[in-house]
């Protein structure tokens, strides 16, 4: 069972999420999983390493993993994309910060759905431009756009794109074909640029559906630049391999300008790692969003028992969830006190921006053993 983890070993894994704060502190901060990476990508890499191909390769036509992506949009998503269209970069972070320099004006407005992943803030400000906030609502139903907002802070002079994260990180928000819809109207109506984040596609709760921005019609086609890998899916970060891919007849010549030594060689590892888990993870990916779904509604009874005042919608996708602790009393960053205090570290919903005030984001991709302790260390904080 992929949740049946050995605490220790995770508590003692190597890596930025459990070796900042010390194996006495339990993390549920970074977006890393505490599930161990799936064997038949583990057996890929190691049979690649045995096999001496750690050389130059992955430049001759068809590229594999080109052509895994190809078939994992349809199989997944029944979207039809060519090879041609599709680059290749080692991050998501690194293909936004690509298509910002390309696709966009400096100094122009650049509108996120706040509160919103740290860095789309960042990196909108280091490529020279300026993030327009278009805060999500929250309504009876769950989180929805603000339409009435999009369309004014799109009308404007200054504003050159719509940089969205879908599936949502932190709120887990999942964007309908009717959403997507009016995105691109509005994008199309006010010639604007559609960026879409969509790296946690995979991982989205029945009966929601991802639907890829690019996909839903010939105008979001040409409007979109779609940025995605199977990093998040299989836990693999470290392994750096992400996709742009773009259909449009205006912006995918511009994305092909740069010169590829700008991006450097992609990592080979990364490529067969991606290759064989779009392969053969069909399996492995439902068994991973069945223990998820577990989890997210145990942290809905753990909370309910041990921490009534903190209020949480279980996310439509992603497996970070948005706390609002306010009730609590424990100032802007609750996140400080509950590592202090109780040795959980968190993410500070002020790094989501000024809607993150008095909440944190808390990763509960781990066993409901460690989701537990978690919560329960929580409740001694306060």
């Amino acid at each position: 069972m992929i949740f049946d983890l050995n605490l220790e070993r995770v508590r003692n894994r190597p890596g930025i999420k459990w070796e900042r704060h010390g194996s006495d502190v339990l993390s549920a901060w970074v977006a890393d999983m505490d599930v161990e990476v799936p064997d038949f990508i583990k057996e890929a890499v190691v049979a690649r390493i045995n096999e001496g191909g750690l050389g130059y390769g992955f430049y001759d036509e068809p590229i594999p993993v080109l052509e895994a992506f190809k078939s994992r949009m349809s199989h997944a998503f029944d979207w039809n994309v060519e090879t041609s269209d599709v680059l290749r970069v080692h991050d998501v972070i690194q293909g936004l910060e690509w298509v910002l320099d390309t696709l966009t004006p400096p100094g122009s407005g650049i509108v996120l759905q706040t509160p919103v992943y740290p860095p789309f803030y960042s990196s909108v400000e280091g490529t020279g431009r300026n993030w327009v906030a278009n805060p999500l609502m929250e309504t009876e139903d769950g989180w929805a756009l603000d339409f009435d907002h999009l369309d004014q802070v799109a009308a404007r002079d200054d504003v050159s794109a719509l940089l969205l994260c879908h599936p949502h990180n932190p709120c887990g928000y999942v964007m309908t074909a009717t959403d997507l819809v009016q995105i691109i109207e509005i994008a199309d109506r006010n010639d604007l640029v559609v960026i879409s984040d969509e790296i946690h596609c995979d991982l989205v709760y029945s009966p929601h559906q991802h639907i890829p921005a690019a996909s839903i019609s010939d105008i979001a086609a040409q409007r979109t630049v779609t940025l995605t890998a199977a990093t998040k899916t299989f836990n693999m970060a470290g392994l750096r391999m992400a996709f742009v891919h773009s259909s449009s007849q205006q912006y995918l010549p511009q994305l092909k300008e740069i010169r590829p030594r700008m991006i450097g060689g992609i990592n080979g590892l990364g490529q067969v790692a991606t290759v064989a888990g779009w392969e053969q993870g069909d399996a492995w990916i439902a068994e991973l969003v069945e223990g998820l779904d577990h989890n997210r509604h145990l942290l809905s009874e753990l909370l309910s028992e041990h921490l009534p005042q903190v209020r949480y919608r279980p996310p439509q996708a992603t497996y970070l969830a948005w706390l609002d602790c306010r009730e609590l009393d424990l100032g802007d960053d609750p996140a400080e006190v509950f590592l202090s205090r109780g040795k959980v570290a968190l993410n500070s919903g002020l790094d989501f921006g000024v809607e993150g005030a008095g909440h944190v984001r808390l990763n509960f991709a781990t066993s409901p053993e460690m989701l537990t302790m978690i919560v329960e260390r929580m409740a001694s904080a306060v």
